[in-house]
């Protein structure tokens, strides 16, 4: 507690039932999760037992001293403040507030306290009206979004520098409303608060002058995320992408703001546009013809674009670009433990076939015509492509028959009942989302192709673009080599997909049971399976699929295996097993009629492959996998493409979840080692 305080000692407590009341102070606690709790009675001297249900109890934001405070409170403290004729306020306080002491008494303010009120304008109070809350700032602060807590914190560590507008009564004055700027007319200067008239709402307001909601003040703050000045790219040329792909906008003369008062992120244009939304901006970007795209920018509070992770540790070995050049961005190798390095192979930045019989047929895709970016996901080929499959899936037959109920039309038009699953599945965030994936979509994603007449500015385009974030391959000493990103990346981010050799299931078991092989890099090409075919397995079960440097130990590895998919991403071993009847799917149907090969295929990264053959495990990933369909509707040959799966801090190890059972593999022990909470232990 931020003051000393005597049992019997009057206070002021909270209940929302009966607002602010008196009570006497008993004593403070700590709870079993540690938090402090207040316990009060209602007698003045209180004979009752410490565990007394007589006694209550209540948190210390809901806790004031009874007594009124002197002035000398320090800048940052904690106070409740009461309705008081006497106070000699700014302006008229109807109701009890919180919040904390911005300015100490002084002649400039008529000795009175500033208060920032937590969710009402600032106003100057005299002590009079002013009673202590046993709160902590640091209480405070760890509840409040990350914005207002730096702000609070730089404010209260600076004080008494601070930078005010400088005004005077008349003066016109912008100021922020819903992410624009409009105009109001100075009424009154008081201290270190104005109050304005706004005339677009014929109402008064009161600012505090070294308030962001004041264009003056927040065209010349130099709080903006600055931009890197290493990489820092004149405006005329082309864009360097060797940068981490957030960087971009700052290098090409956007500003990034975190507005605490909006509690989200404004991005600046280099002609002063103010962009709160990732729809408005994304429309801006086409509309102009910009070179950048949505991708680029985050709108997320917790995501710091420019701090990059640099570890502590002396690396014993370093290699700039482990892809030599492959990739659009360098790739960085570190072992900070010794100086050897992963096993020899070639980096690949595609898919390759290990022999001429495997075709992927490429004549069954087509294209859209949209020229708008694929802004309207419903009018677009491809999208619709994506959301045809989501409704056909068994995966999604609950939400799609939940749609369908709420759809009200009449004539029972199919066509109308389409467009408006579609719509809603837009609406719903399925598939692409400014630019990046928050959900894994089951039935598969169709991205623009070829054939397609966007381009590049195209809001289905992702993972045909590549690697563009900047990570780093590292030894674990743990878990052997794993990947970490360098920069802070928010939920949705594509980091790259499985590049390697396309194996059929002849080769695969030929290539698992060889002694300089083995199969720690497959991974299998099984999307055949979630299209519902006609049968579907009731318990698969998977074949190795792991790495054992990855951190997994295995046991009695002596197995020979048939490979056949299992639709989560892996392949299993043949079991005879009964077959449930399920109703095939359209894209199911297609495949039959295409004649295609009915044998599974399966992605080798053993000798040839790119960085995500260097993804370890984890019982609580980071990352999940999204089968995507880019120059080739082909459902045997999908592109396995790793996304975010929530904010992730610079630093971070990049995880997956391998997704296998225990004791499904004869003869096979797989520990985990992954180390997290929810760990499992095993992963067979």
């Amino acid at each position: 507690m931020p003051v000393a305080i005597d049992v019997g000692q009057r206070v002021l407590v909270y209940n929302p039932s009966h607002g602010w009341t008196l009570a006497y102070f008993v004593t403070a606690q700590q709870t079993n999760d540690n938090k402090l709790q207040i316990l009060t009675c209602r007698l003045s001297n209180c004979h009752h037992k410490a565990t007394s249900q007589d006694h209550y109890r209540y948190p210390p934001e809901r806790v004031a001293l009874n007594d009124t405070i002197g002035n000398n409170l320090n800048v940052g403290t904690r106070v409740l403040c009461m309705p008081s004729g006497d106070a000699d306020t700014s302006r008229y306080i109807d109701k009890p507030l919180r919040g904390i002491i911005a300015e100490q008494p002084s002649l400039s303010n008529s000795q009175r306290y500033l208060i920032f009120a937590d969710n009402d304008a600032p106003f100057y109070l005299r002590s009079i009206a002013i009673h202590l809350l046993l709160e902590s700032l640091s209480n405070y602060l760890s509840k409040v979004d990350l914005g207002t807590k730096h702000y609070i914190e730089n404010y209260v560590l600076t004080y008494p520098k601070r930078r005010l507008v400088n005004v005077t009564a008349k003066d016109h004055i912008n100021i922020e409303l819903n992410g624009q700027w409009i105009d109001a007319i100075i009424s009154k200067v008081e201290g270190s608060l104005i109050r304005v008239f706004i005339p677009i709402l014929n109402k008064h307001e009161w600012h505090y002058r070294g308030s962001l909601r004041l264009q003056p003040l927040f065209n010349s703050l130099s709080s903006y995320e600055p931009p890197c000045k290493r990489l820092a790219i004149d405006k005329d040329t082309t864009i360097d992408n060797k940068c981490h792909f957030l960087l971009i906008p700052l290098n090409q003369g956007w500003k990034r703001q975190i507005r605490n008062d909006l509690g989200t992120i404004v991005y600046i244009s280099p002609c002063g546009q103010m962009f709160t939304d990732a729809e408005r901006l994304q429309s801006y970007l086409f509309q102009i013809n910009s070179i950048l795209n949505i991708k680029q920018f985050s709108f997320d509070m917790n995501c710091r674009v420019t701090q990059k992770f640099i570890s502590p540790k002396t690396a014993f070995i370093q290699i700039d670009d482990y892809s030599y050049q492959l990739e659009k961005v360098p790739l960085i190798l570190v072992n900070e433990y010794d100086s050897s390095l992963p096993k020899k192979f070639e980096y690949i930045t595609d898919r390759i076939p290990l022999t001429s019989d495997i075709i992927i047929d490429k004549t069954n895709i087509e294209g859209c015509s949209c020229i708008d970016g694929c802004l309207d996901t419903t009018k677009c080929a491809c999208w619709i492509k994506t959301y045809d499959g989501i409704i056909q899936s068994h995966y999604y037959e609950d939400l799609i028959g939940e749609l369908k109920e709420l759809f009200d039309d009449d004539d029972d038009n199919i066509d109308n009942m389409r467009l408006y699953l579609y719509e809603a599945l837009s609406k719903r965030n399925f598939g692409y989302k400014n630019g990046r994936l928050l959900e894994k979509i089951h039935s598969g994603i169709y991205e623009c192709n070829g054939k397609c007449k966007c381009d590049s500015q195209c809001t289905n385009r992702c993972v045909q673009f590549g690697l563009n974030t900047l990570l780093q391959i590292y030894n674990t000493s743990e878990k052997g080599w794993g990947v970490r990103t360098l920069y802070d990346l928010p939920a949705g981010t594509f980091l790259s997909f499985y590049a390697g050799e396309i194996l059929n299931d002849e080769d695969a078991n030929r290539r698992g049971v060889q002694k300089n092989m083995g199969d720690i890099y497959f991974t299998a090409l099984d999307f055949v399976a979630s299209l519902n075919p006609s049968t579907s397995p009731r318990k698969p079960k998977p074949i190795m699929n792991l790495n054992v440097n990855n951190g997994n130990h295995i046991e009695n590895n002596n197995a020979s295996l048939n490979i056949q998919h299992n639709g989560n991403g892996h392949a299993s071993v043949e079991e005879d097993e009964e077959y449930l009847p399920i109703e095939k799917t359209k894209a199911f149907l297609e495949y039959q009629q295409a004649n295609y090969d009915p044998g599974i295929f399966v992605m080798d990264a053993h000798l040839k492959g790119n960085v995500s053959r260097f993804y370890n495990h984890s019982c609580s990933p980071n990352v999940f996998v999204q089968n995507v369909f880019i120059e080739s509707w082909d459902v045997r040959f999908p592109w396995v493409a790793f996304f975010t799966a929530s904010h992730i801090k610079a630093g971070t190890e990049l995880v997956w979840d391998y997704s296998y059972e225990v004791d499904t593999v004869e003869n096979r022990v797989l520990h985990c080692r992954c180390g997290s909470d929810d760990c499992r232990h095993r992963l067979l």
